[in-house]
């Protein structure tokens, strides 16, 4: 990127700045030095303790279905309804006149080799 005159006369005025700062060695005191090691122990030992806590169990599988379903009331709902659609769907079409087909109905069959025996006469 080219550089102005104003950015090449500021840059040679802090040069000299720059380099006495690169000049200069920087070591921590050695009050600094100990405060940090203390502070480290202390940190280290903190960590320790926690790792000898016991940990919690995690839940196991079915109880995270459960809780991510809504609970014991949104599963019997769900129960309820899948086993209404399977009652539904074996039922045989005179138990629901409403749901029967009408003579100018257009039925197709799915699976004409599935006979499905429903027993009891439902």
């Amino acid at each position: 990127m080219p550089t102005s005159d104003e950015d090449n006369r500021l840059e040679a005025a802090l040069a000299p700045f720059f380099d006495a700062a690169r000049r200069q060695e920087f070591a921590p005191s050695a009050d600094l030095m100990a405060r940090v090691l203390e502070d480290a122990e202390a940190a280290q030992a903190r960590c320790a303790a926690a790792a000898t806590r016991p940990v919690a169990p995690r839940a196991g599988l079915w109880v995270r279905i459960r809780q991510g379903l809504g609970g014991w009331p949104a599963i019997a709902g769900l129960g309820v309804a899948g086993l209404a659609g399977v009652w539904i769907g074996l039922a045989l079409p005179e138990v629901l006149p409403g749901l029967a087909p009408a003579a100018g109905d257009y039925v197709v069959d799915i699976a004409p080799d599935l006979a499905l025996e429903t027993g009891g006469g439902f």
